[in-house]
């Protein structure tokens, strides 16, 4: 360990963490803890030899590439229900965020999206409506990193998470930094979504996907 820069240790974790997430379908935190214990031979290791949220990124996307023949199909999927359910829950205010935001969707991941309705019932009442038995989830918010509520279901074969946000917190979630994702990933969702799925990007906020 000793022998090695921050940057390769890094490195090394972050491909770590980012095969126990596709081959094992642990969870990002699961999947950090265990690769510490694993390779930092119980020596602690200082902040710059630890891979970021956007190293894992890299490195999950980088190995799904290479090793999941079905990743853009699977990806390609995901995207079309999110944007199905997107539209079914309208006029609620809506935004896709995690896997098929920022391209990278490994076999387990869920579908995340964040909604912003007046009132959280009518949008329980409408899912409800869609003939889906919505499980009662609790996730963190994505600035204050409180609990929130959140909604579960699976429709179209996907199981998708709705996040229960209020209307205030919609421009705080349109920041680039909140729902992820580099420029790259950023353009090649939008581009999926102008040109395979027809829809149109609000042009004064480029990096969110709206409906």
């Amino acid at each position: 360990m000793a022998s090695r820069t921050h940057d390769e240790i890094r490195e090394q974790l972050a491909q770590h963490i980012a095969q126990l997430i596709a081959d094992h379908g642990l969870e990002p935190g699961q999947a950090r803890k265990r690769a510490l214990e694993s390779l930092s031979g119980g020596q602690r290791l200082p902040n710059s030899a630890i891979p970021d949220a956007l190293d894992i990124d890299r490195a999950l996307l980088e190995h799904l590439e290479l090793f999941d023949p079905h990743h853009g199909q699977r990806l390609r999927r995901m995207r079309q229900v999110a944007i199905a359910m997107m539209r079914s829950i309208a006029p609620t205010p809506v935004l896709a965020t995690g896997a098929v935001w920022k391209g990278i969707a490994s076999q387990d991941a869920p579908i995340h999206l964040q909604a912003f309705p007046e009132d959280s019932k009518q949008l329980h009442f409408r899912l409800l409506d869609l003939g889906l038995d919505p499980e009662a989830l609790s996730l963190r918010h994505f600035r204050t990193g409180k609990a929130i509520e959140a909604l579960g279901v699976h429709w179209q074969g996907e199981a998708i998470m709705i996040a229960m946000y209020t209307p205030v917190d919609f421009r705080g979630a349109l920041q680039p930094t909140h729902i992820g994702g580099q420029s790259l990933m950023n353009a090649a969702m939008c581009s999926h979504l102008k040109q395979n799925l027809g829809l149109k990007i609000r042009p004064a906020m480029p990096k969110a996907v709206t409906l």
